[in-house]
């Protein structure tokens, strides 16, 4: 029966490990949460973070496993032999010993907490790491929407363009137009067409940096999932300055990483200072031999090992007396580790205060140059709508529909960088506030 059921559970194990190791490769449309999902799961950075963390966890459990008593086992053979007297001898040595400390100031107490704090930091850099790759999912998958949208402007432009030309070109065949003003048109579409052109090869580029940000393979395909913009702004609201504040406080991990750098320096100084105090340590062993020579009658090699055997216990301890002032410079070494640590903690908590406040405020200035900027932009495209019209009945020259075309244009793209840095400096709000990131 268990024959039957081994190979089964290999397979399964197999199937598991391999499902973990590689990234699926059917997967190929993302919405911004499954980006960064997908990243936490196969960006080789995060991986990279992991390993350390790992590394930490082995620290932690050979801390621990010093307390337990260590155990070694030893054995000696010999052989000698004196040609003058013609004697030949053998002889062995075998032996067990263990050792265990009973007490050394606490030092493995404070030195299992140390590694416990090690382990707790290197989770903070894995979550520090990961919200720097939500960050750069979060402005490359806006690119992508951005750049996206803006193409959608510009082919409806193309066609414009299009439409003007060929009307220019029947303009200039009755008269109507000069022949300057024609080539104008066409130059128009021309450069308007680029665009689209250079817009294509830039969504191009973003997918580039998105595929690098998830651990895809650059020539395959992937496609993005944009949410409308009632969805896309539903999600926009600004909370309080406090409720901000008093969320990215509690949550940045640079914070908690500052602060147990005190603990840390702590623990160091509890362990150096454990150096003054007596050690007392406990040993045992068991030992036995034996020993034949040709020149005598030897008992046989068993009673001689049992005859041979041998226990001993013993406590050792170990007094500091004079250590030439080591002990005492290596703790205030420590102490001093302590108050620049604390120094650090208090210029990073008041770094990290000035920059939320700052960034606040950055993020409602984005709003407001958002809110700016589409306004223009209607403005700008109704005056261009309202000049193509004029300009199909001839009451405007190509002239002034081009440079009416050119502020639409100039306006459109203020408009798409002032959405989306609205939209990404208040997406980045929430990574800082360690809330859930969707559009």
């Amino acid at each position: 029966m268990y024959k039957c059921i081994i190979p089964f559970l290999l397979i399964i194990i197999y199937l598991s490990v391999s499902s973990t190791a590689q990234p699926p490769a059917d997967k190929h449309t993302f919405s911004l949460e499954e980006c960064i999902q997908y990243a936490e799961a196969y960006n080789y950075s995060l991986q990279s973070a992991a390993l350390n963390v790992s590394s930490s966890e082995i620290s932690l459990k050979s801390a621990k496993e010093h307390i337990a008593p260590s155990v070694s086992a030893s054995a000696s053979q010999g052989f000698s032999a004196n040609n003058y007297q013609k004697s030949v001898s053998w002889n062995g040595g075998y032996g067990i010993n263990a050792g265990m400390s009973l007490f050394n100031g606490l030092s493995n107490y404070n030195a299992i907490q140390q590694s416990k704090l090690a382990v707790e930091q290197s989770q903070l850099e894995v979550e520090k790491n990961r919200n720097n790759i939500r960050i750069s999912i979060i402005q490359a998958f806006l690119a992508v929407m951005m750049n996206e949208d803006l193409l959608e402007y510009q082919q409806k432009v193309v066609v414009s363009s299009r439409e003007q030309m060929q009307q220019g070109a029947q303009q200039f065949q009755v008269g109507q137009i000069l022949e300057s003003d024609y080539k104008m048109l066409q130059a128009q579409y021309i450069s308007d067409s680029l665009n689209v052109n250079n817009t294509r090869l830039n969504i191009q580029n973003n997918f580039l940096s998105l595929k690098q940000l998830l651990s895809i393979e650059p020539s395959r395909e992937i496609s993005i999932i944009k949410p409308d913009s009632a969805t896309l702004f539903k999600n926009l609201e600004m909370p309080s300055l406090e409720e901000m504040m008093n969320n990215a406080q509690s949550y940045l991990p640079e914070l908690k990483i500052s602060e147990n750098d005190i603990t840390d320096a702590n623990y160091n100084v509890k362990i150096q200072r454990a150096n003054y105090y007596p050690s007392l340590s406990l040993s045992a062993g068991v030992s036995t031999g034996y020993n034949n020579s040709n020149q005598t009658e030897n008992d046989p090699w068993g009673t001689q090992l049992w005859h041979g055997l041998g226990e001993n216990v013993g406590l050792n301890l170990s007094i500091p007396i004079y250590q030439r002032s080591d002990v005492r410079h290596n703790v205030q070494q420590a102490q001093l580790r302590v108050q620049q640590a604390e120094l650090n903690n208090m210029e990073i908590k008041n770094q990290i205060n000035r920059e939320l406040q700052q960034y606040y405020i950055d993020v409602l200035s984005a709003q407001n140059n958002y809110s700016v900027a589409e306004a223009q932009k209607d403005a700008y495209e109704a005056n261009f709508n309202a000049y193509s019209f004029k300009f199909k009945y001839g009451s405007i020259t190509a002239v002034d529909l081009i440079q009416q075309q050119t502020n639409f244009l100039n306006q459109l793209n203020k408009y798409m960088q002032a959405k989306y840095t609205y939209v990404l400096e208040r997406k980045i709000l929430d990574v800082m506030m360690g809330k859930e990131v969707k559009l």
